[in-house]
């Protein structure tokens, strides 16, 4: 990771309102009510194995959908949604072309059957870290997660260990 990009990274939080105390959903309304765009939040179990992703973020004509991993800690959801936005605030959907063997996949429809794969115009998913974006995404989503106060990263510690009740 370079300089540049950590300091790109440092300059779209600032312009972000995290919440203190931490809260997914408020910090996803924010961000889409900051873009002009709704955000959808899609927790499903994803079942393909390690090579799958454990988030995806589906950019639709008008509107945004994350999918993410919802058989997980509460802290690893968090750090899935933040990085997908990531993505968007970083402006990675810029850099990609669709990914039509996604939304074609068999899988993809049977997991998401009310999602039409026509009205998915880019499709950004993680499973490693092998390039750039994805690198810069994950960075993002971390300093996210420790930008808060003492509040907040004792309340993220709690959630790596326990669900939210």
């Amino acid at each position: 990771m370079t300089g540049t990009s950590v300091r790109r990274i440092k300059k779209a939080i600032a312009q972000l309102p995290v919440p203190d105390p931490w809260d997914r959903r408020r910090f996803v309304e924010s961000v889409a009510e900051m873009r002009g765009r709704p955000i959808t939040l899609l927790p499903v179990g994803m079942r393909g194995g390690l090579a799958s992703p454990c988030g995806l973020w589906l950019v639709r004509e008008h509107d945004d959908v994350i999918i993410y991993e919802d058989a997980t800690s509460e802290y690893h959801m968090d750090q899935i949604v933040c990085h997908e936005i990531g993505h968007m605030v970083l402006g990675h959907d810029r850099t990609q072309s669709s990914d039509t063997r996604v939304t074609s996949d068999p899988m993809f429809r049977s997991v998401f059957p009310d999602i039409d794969p026509l009205t998915v115009r880019t499709v950004l998913g993680r499973s490693d870290y092998g390039n750039a974006l994805e690198r810069e995404a994950e960075m993002f989503a971390t300093m996210v997660m420790v930008s808060g106060g003492r509040e907040q990263r004792d309340q993220n510690f709690r959630n790596v260990l326990f669900k939210r009740q």
